[in-house]
């Protein structure tokens, strides 16, 4: 399950600034300081932009935020537990995406690197 706080961070890892998510998700920059420091919430039309925005499914964002937002309900475990199976290949795919960062230049042409990013490719 992703949270607010992990959606976000994902997003300003790929655009350089909270500032620039912002912009993106289309909100005054003070509302995304709110929701990483306050518990405030992405709504479900700004996880959608979030989801596009990072190459995720509509569906492993959307059941992630209900999940999230039934916090303390009786449905929490169930919508957690969906959000997960949405989920699982999500760490590969970050994975691929911390490689590629770190993995500058050259590196990417090493075929030792291009092998390791192709599996986990298509473990995502």
């Amino acid at each position: 399950m992703l949270s607010t706080t992990d959606i976000l961070a994902m997003m300003k890892e790929r655009l350089g600034s909270y500032y620039k998510v912002a912009q993106e998700l289309g909100v005054h920059p003070n509302r995304v300081n709110q929701m990483r420091h306050h518990g405030g919430k992405l709504t479900f039309e700004q996880g959608l932009i979030a989801a596009k925005f990072l190459g995720v499914s509509d569906e492993s964002i959307i059941l992630s935020l209900a999940a999230e937002k039934s916090r303390n309900t009786p449905s929490f475990d169930d919508l957690a537990r969906l959000a997960a199976k949405h989920t699982t290949n999500f760490g590969a795919l970050a994975s691929v995406f911390a490689l590629a960062i770190l993995a500058s230049g050259e590196l990417l042409t090493n075929p030792a690197v291009t092998s390791l990013t192709s599996s986990l490719s298509k473990m995502a």
